[in-house]
């Protein structure tokens, strides 16, 4: 029986291996979708076993240092994190009509600049202008209007007609803004009645008080002298003093009275245009020009963005830490579009990545349609800059796609497809891109090429198809050898280290740390327990961390010296998943700031739920902590998130991503640190077994937080 035993477990390794051979991911032909009669590739799909005492040679590529070492962050009471709480706009204000009458414009008045151009700006920094000098009433602005008045009054002077901005529902409005302007016209007509009364008034005074002045200077030439003067002339001259202080004293009176009527006259002038009280969004128009309103009826509906509501999900666990009334601490992730959007792919962009060229950095997306298109992105729409993409043409649909970095011998780009080959692109000429590539490997993989990785020093590459890895020189154009078969599923991601190691991420839920060498490789490390979604995630520029998907809601920042967790980026609710892929971005250091000091920039895609073709961006702290969301991208049409690519240059930062559609949009991504605002908890709702909600007000003066957005809310608590 001992024998029968040993003999067993002597014989498992042997079956083992055996049964190892034969594991592929993709059982479908290695050729499919090859034009018939192109010449197979060789493939070499036999999976090695790691040795650990295996001689890997001398590194792959000069390792770097390790990196710079951190000091944990100082201890002390673990701050509360809600994530992912929804802001609300909550005061509306309805705007009114304050006197009868008849509604002539929905619509605010433009701004005239010292150069006779009237302008108004919107709110996303639009200017529309109105150039009395080119105005041609028969081709007016869609969106500026004109008071019918000004038109009949004076319709041979166009030039003279006061512009307004027509407003509709969903625009911005400031406080005090005008936004309509009822008949005036009684109104004005009493204005300019007290104008000329104060004028005549002005003139009345002005003719009494000299009368009076030299009246009494006459007068003055009596003293003394009543001998040459008669009696009578002196009663007459007092007379006419009499006059003319009465004069004045009645033009005194009179100007006052017109004042008085002048002022009542602006009161009601001002009272006939309908104002806002709040900077706000116009959410619905009541009226249209041409209707009657009394005092007191609807014209507007305006949503207030003075101050925001938030709220979010707390573990229930923490109910008795928060408390009513506390100060609380806001960072909000301001959604936002592309600044750029492209659909020239006509299925799925599988792969995408940025050249490493420093002075015209380029685009690379690879479809499932067979095409690696190489495009500008040309941010600042530079004239002479190539407008269309070009085609590195392939024979099968193509699934991954990476650069040489910045700093490396020539610019080159390696694409995998679904015939197991790789394929390596000089890129270096942005004019003279090529038609085929500089180097095609005859070695291939039994199946579809998934992922691609190029070394720090851009002279060789990782390549992963199902289970299998192989470790290629770009220069020599070969297959140098296969890892061994360490993953129990197909390998997801693969991301170099600085330090000649190589990560791979496989569905069998473990990370594998690899010593690269220029013979062969072995594990040096696993880290396992992944739960989450996430395929592709990602390893610091500087080799430090590497991202792990501890679950669906939390993504930890693991230190690959040692394994041990050192910083968490959370989404919490069953509607806010991690998914696809999770990847640092380059070390941009704020200026006059070391990059050591500078935090981790991270991007993450979401799933299905509130973040369903979303990704956001997180700093994350070298030394360790919670990540803060700083910025939410939202990609068109909310589709599905497949890759994403940060740009390697300081001087053009940029953020490209593809999606399932087939289209690929650019993002610049923020630059400085997330803000941090003040709010305070208003109420503790107990409303869900599992959590509670918290509501935080907070002023968004100055602040521009919008409706429906995300934000992180951050409570100091009650010990």
């Amino acid at each position: 029986m001992m024998r029968s035993r040993s003999a067993l477990l002597l014989a498992v390794p042997v079956l083992l291996a055996a049964a190892l051979v034969g594991c592929k991911k993709d059982p479908s032909p290695p050729n499919s979708g090859k034009p018939e009669g192109a010449a197979p590739p060789v493939a070499t799909s036999v999976l090695m076993i790691d040795d650990p005492r295996a001689d890997i040679g001398s590194p792959l590529f000069k390792p770097a240092g390790p990196p710079a070492a951190h000091s944990p962050a100082a201890p002390g009471t673990e701050h509360i994190v809600i994530p992912n709480c929804t802001v609300q706009f909550e005061d509306r204000q309805t705007v009114s009509a304050e006197v009868d009458g008849k509604i002539e414009l929905i619509a605010t008045q433009m701004k005239r600049r010292p150069d006779g151009v009237w302008e108004y700006r919107l709110h996303d920094g639009t200017v529309v202008t109105h150039d009395p000098a080119k105005f041609d009433p028969k081709a007016p602005h869609p969106r500026i209007e004109f008071n019918p008045r000004d038109k009949l009054a004076l319709k041979d002077n166009p030039e003279k007609w006061v512009p307004y901005y027509k407003l509709r529902e969903g625009d911005v409005v400031a406080d005090d803004q005008i936004l309509a302007v009822l008949d005036d016209s009684l109104v004005s007509t009493k204005l300019a009645s007290a104008f000329q009364i104060k004028e005549a008034a002005a003139q009345g005074i002005k003719a009494a008080q000299d009368g009076v002045k030299f009246t009494r200077a006459k007068m003055k030439l009596y003293e003394g002298k009543e001998d040459l003067f008669s009696k009578k002339e002196g009663l007459d001259d007092l007379i006419t003093l009499t006059r003319f202080e009465e004069n004045l004293a009645q033009s005194t009176s009179t100007i006052a009275k017109a004042n008085q009527e002048h002022d009542e006259a602006v009161v009601m002038m001002h009272r006939h245009r309908v104002r806002s009280r709040v900077d706000g969004i116009v959410r619905n128009i009541a009226k249209r020009p041409g209707e009657y309103v009394r005092a007191g009826e609807k014209i507007y509906e305006i949503q207030s963005t003075e101050k925001v509501r938030l709220e979010g999900n707390l573990d229930v666990q923490y109910y008795g830490r928060v408390k009513r009334n506390m100060a609380v601490t806001v960072e909000p992730a301001v959604p936002s579009a592309p600044v750029k959007s492209h659909a020239w792919h006509r299925q799925e962009v599988a792969g995408i990545a940025v050249t490493g060229t420093a002075t015209h950095p380029l685009v690379v997306s690879a479809g499932l349609d067979g095409s690696a298109l190489v495009w500008d992105p040309n941010l600042k729409d530079e004239a002479g800059r190539a407008p269309a993409p070009t085609n590195l043409p392939h024979p099968v649909p193509v699934r991954c796609v990476a650069c040489t970095p910045p700093g490396t011998r020539s610019a080159l780009a390696v694409t995998g497809g679904d015939d197991g080959k790789v394929r390596i692109w000089d890129v270096s000429n942005p004019a003279k891109l090529p038609a085929a590539p500089a180097r095609e490997p005859a070695d291939a993989h039994g199946s579809s090429v998934t992922f691609v990785a190029v070394c720090p020093d851009g002279r060789y590459a990782a390549t992963a198809a199902g289970r299998e890895v192989f470790i290629w020189d770009l220069d020599a154009g070969k297959k140098l050898y296969a890892l061994a078969d360490s993953h129990r599923d197909g390998i997801t991601s693969l991301a170099f280290t600085p330090q000649a190691q190589l990560v791979t991420a496989s569905k069998d839920r473990t990370l594998k740390v690899w010593r690269v060498g220029a013979e062969k490789a072995h594990v040096a490390k696993t880290i396992d327990h992944r739960s989450g979604a996430v395929d592709v995630l990602g390893v610091s520029p500087d080799g430090g961390r590497v991202l792990f998907d501890q679950d669906k809601t939390r993504i930890d920042l693991v230190n690959l010296a040692d394994g041990q967790t050192t910083g968490q980026l959370t989404n919490v609710g069953p509607s806010v998943a991690f998914a696809t892929l999770a990847v640092f971005g380059p070390e941009y250091a704020a200026p006059n700031s070391p990059v050591e000091k500078s935090p981790y920039s991270i991007v993450t895609a979401g799933g299905e739920g509130d973040l369903k073709g979303g990704l956001q961006v997180w700093h994350a702290p070298r030394a360790g902590g919670r990540g803060s969301e700083v910025a939410r991208f939202i990609t068109p049409g909310r589709v599905g998130v497949t890759c994403a690519a940060f740009s390697p240059h300081k001087d053009a930062p940029f953020l490209v991503v593809g999606t399932t559609a087939g289209t690929v949009h650019v993002w610049t991504p923020p630059a400085g640190p997330a803000k941090k605002l003040e709010g305070r908890v208003t109420n503790i709702d107990s409303t869900d077994p599992r959590f509670v909600t918290v509501r935080v007000e907070m002023s968004n003066k100055d602040v521009g937080l919008l409706d429906r957005s995300a934000a992180t809310v951050i409570v100091n608590p009650v010990p």
